[in-house]
């Protein structure tokens, strides 16, 4: 089949017929109007054949730079925690008039470090300034409440304050830390129950890629780590295996049926594969963050809603990252590790003993003629043979392995 950037011949069209050896096929046939569709439509029908071989040697440069920064920035500027992991208090101070530099100043003349103050407002439409800092005690949290009070011309009850120990925020820690290794197990050992291990391997990459990616830019924004943001962090972890698995899917469906041809190497597979699924990613995404953008604005904007806000944001970053290393990172990943199994050496092996290029990840459809000869084209996606100048022939179409049967003549009354 033709490449995107390609028209396709009516012969390039056939390629996608089923039939040769092994009788299989691993995607719908392109109808008589595939030469003049668009990507979009393509991209939809499974039929484009876009090079993601190509792709991966650039994406993999920009997942290696962007997880080495996520580090460096991790070891250099680490991450901002909320009063829930260091411990503090948390006065929320309802007022119309009483600004961020009155309530630092009450701060300041307690001596309370790591101050920091934020507006909000309720649903209501009353202002209120919460403000939050690192406390010795309950009571010296109490008695801040007090002088909040006093300095916005309020009664001592009408300011709320929330103190909260570091021994509960080591609590949170470590039952994450818990929870993240048992998904971590029990996922790998589903992966290599239902698929095999070098795919859980390969995914299991994917996530840690996520989780790096997504805390290294929470440490060069800045950004709070909250409860709300432990419990996003999860949640990613499901969409991202979600996503992989899907991929996993139909390559293994694909492999399973192409290996027994000779013909494609466990990268054409893959390729194939992805061209088939890349749509079905794309809008399980775009459905997925657009409720999580809605809340993000509404949360984060309108209400100032700041557990909304966290919990949107890191939802937002992590399901943009995990479609992106499904595709991307997982993907690549498993060929690498694939390519070096006996079966898939033997079918390169064979392919360039017949004088094929081993490299040509081209979608020619099973039982296609594809180029015969070693001059013929790579993997750019052009689906034509340089040799003889023509596009590959498909052969009659068959269901597996047998000839379509003859129409019978209608008799004539």
């Amino acid at each position: 089949m033709a490449s995107d950037g390609d028209t396709a011949s009516p012969q390039d069209a056939g390629n996608e017929a089923v039939g040769g050896p092994g009788g299989v096929s691993a995607g719908p046939a392109p109808d008589a109007a595939t030469p003049t569709m668009s990507l979009r439509k393509r991209l939809y029908r499974g039929t484009s054949d876009i090079d993601f071989p190509r792709m991966f040697r650039w994406t993999t440069v920009v997942s290696v730079l962007a997880v080495v920064a996520s580090v460096v920035a991790l070891f250099t500027m680490g991450l901002k925690l909320s009063i829930d992991f260091e411990g503090g208090s948390v006065w929320e101070v309802p007022s119309q008039d009483f600004s961020a530099e009155e309530a630092e100043a009450v701060l300041s003349a307690a001596g309370v470090p790591g101050g920091q103050v934020q507006e909000a407002e309720t649903v209501d439409g009353e202002r209120i300034l919460r403000v939050s800092g690192q406390v010795e005690s309950v009571q010296q949290g109490a008695e801040l409440a007090v002088d909040f009070a006093d300095a916005a011309g309020l009664e001592a009850g009408e300011v709320t304050v929330n103190t909260v120990g570091p021994s509960w925020g080591d609590d949170i820690t470590r039952q994450a830390r818990t929870s993240l290794i048992v998904f971590m197990v029990l996922v790998a050992l589903y992966i290599t129950w239902r698929m095999e291990a070098r795919m859980a391997v390969s995914a299991l990459v994917a996530v840690i890629h996520d989780i790096l990616i997504t805390l290294g830019v929470y440490s060069v924004f800045q950004l709070t780590i909250t409860p709300a943001t432990v419990i996003s962090f999860l949640t990613i972890l499901g969409f991202s295996l979600y996503d992989t698995i899907v991929v996993y899917d139909r390559v293994q469906e694909n492999a399973d049926r192409l290996l027994r041809s000779g013909r494609y190497t466990y990268t054409a597979v893959m390729r194939r594969s992805l061209n088939q699924v890349v749509m079905r990613s794309i809008n399980t995404t775009i459905t997925t963050i657009l409720p999580i953008i809605s809340m993000l604005v509404v949360g984060k904007f309108l209400f100032g809603q700041q557990t909304l806000a966290d919990f949107s944001l890191a939802l937002l970053i992590g399901l943009v990252l995990g479609t992106y290393s499904s595709l991307f990172v997982a993907s690549p990943l498993t060929v690498a590790l694939k390519e070096r199994e006996a079966r898939w050496r033997d079918v390169r092996a064979r392919l360039a003993n017949r004088g094929l290029d081993p490299t040509d990840t081209a979608w020619y459809g099973v039982g296609a003629d594809a180029p015969t000869r070693t001059g013929a084209r790579g993997s750019s996606g052009t689906g034509r043979s340089s040799a003889t100048g023509a596009a590959a022939v498909a052969s009659p179409a068959t269901h597996m392995g047998h000839p379509p049967r003859p129409r019978k003549k209608k008799r004539r009354s």
